[in-house]
């Protein structure tokens, strides 16, 4: 049965409870581009996976900065745990589905753990539902998934293509083992097909359908409790990355003496860690502004959306300059693998491949500062 026991306390000290854990699954997560069935269900246990799923449904509806607080802790041990983590919180659709729809996921045996990707695929109206077709990549943990979310193009009014998310089960799908990578290995990040699949009425839904359940979680802009997520898991690699070069540099020596001693490198340490801890401020900043419209039941504004995305690619790009200065810093040591910061980097540079992190959501942020139309779905 699902267990209602845990408490956003828990949920905040999970990852340091999993640590030790994690950092005993490293080489096989990176040897097999997988997270082992055994750590997935400590992780599964710990309910890291259900903190944005309401507690009808054995959920804890966790404010968003707190689910993101654990991305970010979870991707300072390791960046594919952080992100897969992030990957499976899909759980706030049961506030978008029908009562029947969401009976069907939740069944009141064990948690439902979910996939999901943002690559639209295709769905038809069919009398008893729609017909999905389509081939989804980059889906992260499909493997350890008991239903997956996938974005659909409806044709709405006037053949206006509508954006919807439809659910459908492990069994409904092809899985393509694409995942062939160096960074995040360990999130088994593979391909996925669906070829007409019939998916009944209630299980897919609009992002900005009427929420069915009680909780101020669900009372803001639903997309938002997606979107900067992988955002706290690129804040969590850089200040790894920062902290484990910090550690390397104290004795390295350098061609005058101790690296520690040179100015630049005194420089660059304060410089990207007031960075990143600035990004991360301003993150949170831009999430509670979303929070406290929820929590006083008004509209988030268009203005509060922007300076979300706006921090997310800031954050992004803090990150990323900060990921390059530690591994300028590192010199040779961080070509190899028994450092850690051959990993943190390579995992590092791919979470900020993420298409949430693009400068066009800075642009778009940039429009609607301008009165402009952002010109970008979901925004």
């Amino acid at each position: 049965m699902i267990s209602v026991s845990t408490t956003i306390h828990d949920i905040a000290t999970a990852p340091a409870a999993l640590r030790a854990s994690i950092e005993s699954h490293m080489a096989s997560m990176d040897a097999h581009a997988e997270i082992p069935q055994d750590l997935h269900a400590e992780l599964r246990e710990a309910g890291v996976f259900r903190m944005l799923t309401p507690r009808e449904y054995g959920g804890l509806a966790a404010p968003l900065s707190s689910a993101l607080t654990v991305y970010e802790d979870l991707a300072h041990i390791d960046a594919s745990v952080g992100l897969v983590t992030w990957n499976a919180n899909f759980g706030f659709i049961g506030a978008l589905l029908s009562p029947l729809g969401a009976q069907r996921i939740w069944d009141g045996s064990t948690a439902p753990v979910f996939a999901n990707s943002g690559m639209p695929g295709t769905a038809t109206p069919d009398n008893q539902g729609y017909r999905i077709n389509g081939r989804w990549r980059l889906v992260s943990g499909v493997h350890h998934a008991d239903w997956i979310v996938l974005v659909v193009i409806v044709a709405g009014p006037g053949g206006t293509p509508l954006v919807k998310g439809a659910v459908v089960h492990r069994d409904q799908i092809t899985i393509h083992q694409a995942w062939d990578v160096t960074g995040l290995r360990g999130t088994g990040s593979h391909e996925i097909t669906v070829e007409d699949v019939l998916v009944p009425g209630e299980l897919v839904f609009g992002f900005d359908d009427p929420v069915r359940v009680d909780g101020d979680l669900y009372q803001g802009f639903i997309p938002a409790l997606v979107f900067p997520g992988c955002t706290a898991v690129a804040l969590g690699v850089a200040r790894r990355a920062l902290s484990e070069t910090v550690a390397l540099i104290g004795n390295k020596p350098s061609m005058t003496g101790r690296l520690a001693d040179s100015p630049r490198v005194q420089y660059a340490i304060a410089k990207h860690e007031s960075a990143v801890a600035a990004a991360r401020l301003l993150l949170h900043a831009a999430v509670g502004e979303l929070e406290g419209a929820a929590n006083r039941h008004e509209p988030v504004t268009l203005a509060q959306r922007a300076a979300l995305r706006a921090a997310m690619t800031h954050a992004a790009e803090v990150s990323r300059e900060a990921l390059v200065s530690a591994y300028q810093l590192a010199s040779s040591t961080a070509l190899f693998r028994s450092h850690p910061l051959e990993r943190i980097f390579r995992d590092g540079m791919a979470t900020l491949q993420h298409a949430n992190h693009s400068a066009l959501f800075m642009e778009a942020a940039g429009r609607a500062r301008l009165g402009l139309d952002p010109g970008v779905p979901l925004f």
